[in-house]
């Protein structure tokens, strides 16, 4: 059965509704698919190690936050893209990106937390309820 949807934002809401996270983070996430619309986050061309060095050594919280998004959203949707690396080098970057933002912010936003302490279990579980809506 196919329903229809008035945006993406609809179909992830759909589609991610039994994914196992807290509800803010689940918000996250949907938005997330919702950013790369535009091709101005796009990191496709860009060095994850380099970037992820410069935010380091910055401290810069959107930094961190885009290539935690990009990853996430790569690694659920477009695993093709992230090919320069291991699955274990973009997710412990992932994860690291995700733990830099919780802490930059004094750990005062719980679902940053949430994506780093689940990177994996998020990412597959996504990764699952996407495949199984999209090809059916």
């Amino acid at each position: 059965m196919h329903t229809n949807f008035k945006n993406l934002n609809d179909f992830f809401n759909e589609v991610l509704k039994d994914l196992p996270c807290r509800y803010d983070t689940k918000s996250y996430i949907i938005s997330i698919y919702d950013k790369y619309k535009k091709n101005e986050y796009n990191l496709s061309k860009d060095s994850i190690t380099i970037l992820y060095s410069l935010a380091k050594e910055k401290q810069d919280f959107a930094m961190f936050q885009n290539i935690g998004d990009w990853i996430f959203f790569c690694k659920t949707l477009y695993p093709q893209h992230l090919n320069n690396a291991s699955e274990d080098y973009y997710r412990v970057i992932g994860r690291l990106s995700y733990n830099s933002c919780y802490r930059l912010i004094q750990r005062k936003w719980k679902l940053f937390e949430e994506m780093s302490d689940n990177f994996i279990i998020l990412e597959n579980e996504a990764k699952k309820l996407l495949k199984i809506n999209l090809y059916r």
